[in-house]
């Protein structure tokens, strides 16, 4: 982890120096902050806290049924919704910050190229910077534009190839390494409510 760290610093460094040499335009942004203060990011959290409160609910009576009566149909139910609870809640919020993500690249992407800016870094990768340099603000300002439909499912490669009429044997690996590689880089969801 150190060495990633080193390395991460050092690509910062060679970034800023090099647009020093080239009169490059380099902003930053926190994405943690975009997610914890703009609207749709309060939304999705919400929404997550709402079904993991849901889906408590259901494990909990389950739990209970086992504290009366100790049967195996009852702990085969509890320990059924115990996974239910687990693997239902990782996918929502994979899918969720997917959604979140997906929108929040779209509006670097496109503030990138409306103000000529040639790099966006993570705020906190970053040793020092000016704060006119901070875009954090403005991002929020154009993700609290943005309406996420978050019972929208992801579109599946399969569904993806077909809309397009190509054979979904011959794309279906090259999405799922995107997709994977997508997932990886976007930021995990904290649905514990002390946190801001």
């Amino acid at each position: 982890m150190k060495k990633f760290c080193a390395l991460l610093l050092m690509v910062a460094t060679a970034c800023m120096l090099a647009a020093c040499n080239n009169s490059s335009k380099i902003v930053v942004v926190d994405g943690a902050k975009v997610f914890r203060e703009s609207k749709p990011g309060q939304e999705a959290m919400a929404y997550l806290r709402n079904k993991s409160t849901e889906l408590q609910g259901a494990a909990k009576a389950a739990q209970e049924k086992v504290q009366a009566q100790q049967t195996q149909e009852n702990a085969a139910a509890f320990q059924e919704a115990v996974t239910k609870y687990q693997t239902t809640m990782g996918a929502e919020q994979q899918r969720v910050v997917g959604l979140l993500q997906d929108q929040f690249t779209k509006i670097l992407d496109k503030y990138r190229k409306d103000n000529k800016v040639d790099v966006i870094l993570a705020k906190d990768v970053v040793l020092s910077y000016d704060d006119a340099a901070d875009i954090t603000n403005k991002v929020v300002e154009e993700m609290n534009k943005v309406t996420i439909d978050l019972n929208a499912q992801p579109v599946s490669p399969k569904d993806d190839a077909a809309e397009m009429g190509a054979p979904a044997a011959k794309n279906a690996p090259a999405a799922k390494n995107a997709n994977a590689t997508k997932k990886a880089d976007a930021p995990k969801a904290d649905t514990d409510t002390k946190k801001p």
